[in-house]
């Protein structure tokens, strides 16, 4: 059509607002490819891992060895692995969990080197080796024998490289190696214990798991740990990262989407309004409606491909970075990076489908008046919509008055900047929520008074040293809930270690049953509630009478006097499996154990930082440039929407700064109002992620907040983006002639 000859000249008339709405759909489509083929490719990698190398179905420890696994096997339909394992301190800040070389279950995968083929060779996980600068070929002394790294190594069921369950991260000096069984017998140190893989994969794990602990129990094989894979922390963590990362990859790029359809919406319905006129003379002169539709479609059409296509382009390019980042905390060999055509289609078609479809019930509304209406171009003119005319604003100064009217006058304008400024501050605050949270960890006042938190393989009785106090756990679950654990503790009743307070702040003293906020919330506990729970071990079920509630999120534990512990539990008086202290402890080498420091868990959180901060730059950065098109976008077409009325004040002698004041600082309360808003949106955005942790790996946070100075700072970021998009369309306001008036008049 001889029509789409202008279509060339329109675009460069108006090129910020179209460059603008590019630059959102490429931000959309950069996001969702990246995100999307992230999120693909970690799954599918993770997939690829514990299927290959056959990750266990459950893990357990008993009371003796077993004998005759092959018959077991059978009788189980299962296959079964002994393993064993220790810690060992290599330096101050550095220890090994050593095990030795499965071959049926849990296969060590190589990542780099090669396998163990002889004595005296071992292999170490990457992230203990990048992190104290170990390289293949170097030695390690362990236990007066010199083993010297042959590669490094990934287990199916240490993905997640946690020191002991009950971290909610790694602890940049534990890393996890495997030497050959023979060199592990040679060493005489260690524990037992056994992995299991079901070989009927379409029945009920806990069923299978339930009938196996039956089997073990009538042979008189008493089990003193289980865990099935589903909870264990190392693994599940990874579905918990994959619903996240389904989740940011649909909510991000849907966000943009939604508002580059509000803001072409916005620019093809005034480009209608303008071109009324010549659109009832083209009526006129025989184009029909259909013609008409085709030719103002072509812009959300064009901007939909140029921007899709760029930002899919671009979205692909970041992923094998991001994949090798994410591995540096999840132990997973990276095979290859494989890109899902089909969602590169969705990421192209996505915004072709929302922009034309938005723009199609736009352009209908503006057509759908008849040819001589058209012309007149008077159909909406002096139509006053129902919230400028339902306030009154006759009271206030004529500068309040205009400002409001002028932002009024538009409401697919006004939700266009509020909904625009709103999103650019969930992404600016979320990796400051983020950063809060690791705040309060480390500057937190905490429940736990001690240094070292030792666990051992089997019950202890031995009397302790000064400082340091026994304490027995055991994990159960609420009926009718088989995903969020806890652990019910005992520790001393008069406990110097462990301090606990009610939300009084008094002090509550460790001679009764109490229970801490997470597991408070998750029961809907109140002091003087009876709960019954359920043995993670062996299913029974027990009743707790709950004595006080512990205004603390430092885990999911009910606290009990040691010696009821042992009572109620049935096990046996004077023992514990664990000790809190505040000295190093003199425990014979043939005896197995593990030991976390306070400094360990605090140097984890810290290292968690560095990467929350490089997130929080890129995020700002983002939101700052989205706050930027959309403020500089609803600012123009103010702009040019008052053309006529700024041509008159210039005529009537108002000054360049009045001017200014009364056109570009209208939109000052909204961009408020906007970042406002903003505030609990991210924290309800944030809220969803925490359930979704909660729900996959029964983590449990502290209710989400942002300290004042990060929404301090958030807010002068905003505010900066807006002084900015002001300072480039002074010169719109500048340009605009004196003569636009007599213009409007003569039209």
């Amino acid at each position: 059509m001889v029509i789409n000859k202008r279509i060339k000249r329109v675009l460069l008339e108006n090129k910020a607002q179209y460059i603008g709405c590019i630059v959102l759909i490429i931000l959309s489509s950069f996001v969702f490819t990246m995100m999307s083929q992230f999120a693909d490719n970690f799954e599918r990698l993770a997939n690829e891992f514990q299927v290959g190398y056959i990750q266990e179905d459950a893990t357990f420890t008993t009371d003796k060895s077993i004998d005759n696994l092959q018959e077991l096997e059978s009788t189980a339909n299962a296959m079964i692995e002994e393993g064993k394992t220790f810690d060992y301190t290599l330096s101050e800040g550095k220890t090994l969990r050593i095990f030795s070389e499965n071959d049926r279950v849990n296969i060590p995968a190589i990542i780099d080197g090669k396998e163990l083929s002889g004595s005296g060779e071992i292999l170490i996980s990457p992230v203990f080796a990048k992190t104290h600068n170990y390289r293949i070929g170097d030695e390690l002394n362990i236990l007066d024998k010199t083993f010297t790294i042959s590669g490094f190594t990934a287990l199916p069921n240490y993905i997640y490289p946690l020191q002991s369950e009950e971290m909610m991260m790694p602890v940049p000096g534990f890393g996890i190696a495997v030497i050959s069984k023979e060199d592990f017998a040679a060493l005489n140190q260690g524990s037992n214990f056994y992995a299991v893989k079901f070989n009927d994969i379409d029945r009920n794990l806990r069923r299978q798991s339930a009938e196996f602990r039956e089997l073990l129990k009538s042979r008189n094989i008493d089990i003193l740990k289980w865990t099935n894979i589903e909870d264990n922390k190392r693994v599940n963590v990874v579905d918990a990262q994959v619903d996240i990362l389904n989740l940011v990859s649909n909510g991000v790029p849907t966000g943009i989407l939604l508002l580059a359809i509000i803001l072409i919406g916005n620019v093809i319905g005034r480009m209608i309004n303008r071109e009324s006129a010549i659109i009832g003379a083209l009526y006129a002169l025989g184009y029909r409606r259909k013609e008409l539709y085709r030719h103002y479609l072509t812009f959300p059409l064009m901007i939909a491909i140029i921007g899709g296509i760029i930002g899919t382009i671009l979205g692909i390019f970041p992923v094998r970075f991001m994949v090798s980042f994410m591995f540096d905390a999840y132990i997973i060999p990276l095979t290859g990076i494989q890109y899902n055509p089909i969602n590169i289609i969705i990421g192209l078609i996505l915004p072709i489908l929302f922009l034309v479809c938005g723009s199609y019930f736009v352009i209908r509304k503006e057509l759908k008046h008849s040819p001589v209406d058209l012309m007149k171009g008077k159909k909406d003119k002096n139509k006053v919509n129902f919230l400028e005319s339902g306030l009154k604003l006759e009271k206030l100064k004529f500068p309040t008055r205009f400002k409001i009217k002028g932002q009024l006058r538009s409401l697919s304008r006004l939700a266009f900047l509020l909904f625009g400024v709103a999103g650019a501050t969930m992404l600016l605050l979320w990796g400051f929520t983020l950063k809060s949270g690791f705040d309060d960890m480390l500057t937190g006042g905490s429940v736990y008074n001690f240094e070292y938190e030792y666990k051992f393989d089997k019950l202890r009785y031995e009397p302790l040293p000064a400082d340091s106090e026994p304490f027995q756990a055991l994990l159960f679950l609420p009926e009718n809930d088989d995903k969020r654990d806890f652990y019910v503790t005992g520790i001393l009743p008069d406990s110097a270690l462990i301090t606990l307070v009610d939300e009084s702040g008094t002090k509550l003293s460790t001679n009764q049953v109490i229970v801490t906020k997470p597991i408070a919330n998750l029961l809907k506990l109140k002091e003087g509630d009876t709960v019954d729970i359920v043995s993670k071990l062996d299913g029974r079920i027990f009743s707790v009478e709950i004595d006080a509630i512990a205004d603390t999120y430092e885990g999911r534990f009910i606290f009990m006097p040691i010696a009821d512990f042992n009572e109620k539990f049935e096990m046996p008086e004077g023992s514990y499996v664990g000790v809190f202290s505040n000295v190093l402890l003199d425990i014979p080498e043939n005896q197995s154990y593990s030991v976390v420091s306070l400094k360990d868990k605090l140097a984890a959180i810290e290292e968690v930082l560095g990467p929350t901060q490089s997130m929080m730059s890129v995020l700002a950065v983002i939101a700052f440039i989205i706050g930027m098109i959309v403020i500089y976008l609803v600012t123009s077409m103010i702009v040019e929407e008052n053309k006529g009325t700024i041509s008159l004040m210039k005529i009537c002698g108002y000054r360049k700064k009045e001017i200014n004041s009364l056109i570009l600082n209208s939109s000052t309360i909204v961009v408020v109002i906007g970042y406002i808003i903003g505030v609990p949106l991210t924290l309800s955005a944030l809220g969803v992620l925490v359930q979704s942790l909660e729900n996959s790996v029964g983590m449990s946070l502290p209710p989400l907040k942002i300290d004042l100075p990060y929404i301090l700072i958030g807010f002068i970021a905003v505010m900066l983006a807006y002084e900015l998009s002001k300072l480039l369309c002074k010169k719109k306001v500048n340009a605009v002639s004196m003569s636009e008036a007599l213009k409007a008049g003569a039209e």
